[in-house]
């Protein structure tokens, strides 16, 4: 039976934000879990290879403000999905970056672009990623 935990951002960085984290029993339950998602966006080559993988949730726009991103009021952000036996720093650092980004675009902009320097923007990616990966580290 798979394992769940939720990691969390705190609102230093926009609205608090919370994704589920899955640990599956074994590959094929992860890629099949994560082929079942329906916000799913990973190719099935894609999917045949993963050892971990972020999905996060959809937005939507509003008719009334074209380009704007709207997210549920809930918090929810989405998933990241690991494997027992696959758990390892790189693959955890790996997609809670990716979790992170996505992250920042709900709650910055749409467009991560960090600029060339180490500026506002990037240090508000930092803190997502320390938070994600701290209340991973806390609850795993």
């Amino acid at each position: 039976m798979a394992r769940r935990l939720r990691i969390r951002t705190t609102d230093r960085v926009g609205p608090s934000r919370w994704w589920w984290v899955i640990v599956h029993d074994s590959l094929e339950e992860m890629r099949r879990a994560g082929g079942r998602w329906p916000h799913n966006q990973t190719t099935e080559a894609e999917l045949a290879e993963a050892t971990g993988m972020c999905q996060p949730i959809n937005w939507w726009e509003n008719d009334a403000e074209p380009g704007v991103r709207y997210y549920p009021d809930t918090g929810y952000a989405g998933a990241v999905r690991f494997t027992a036996g696959y758990v390892s720093p790189e693959i955890v650092a790996h997609e809670i970056v990716h979790a992170a980004v996505a992250t920042y675009r709900m709650n910055c902009s749409a467009d991560a672009c960090l600029g060339e320097d180490c500026g506002d923007e990037e240090e508000d990616l930092a803190y997502l990623y320390g938070e994600l990966f701290a209340s991973f580290h806390d609850r795993y």
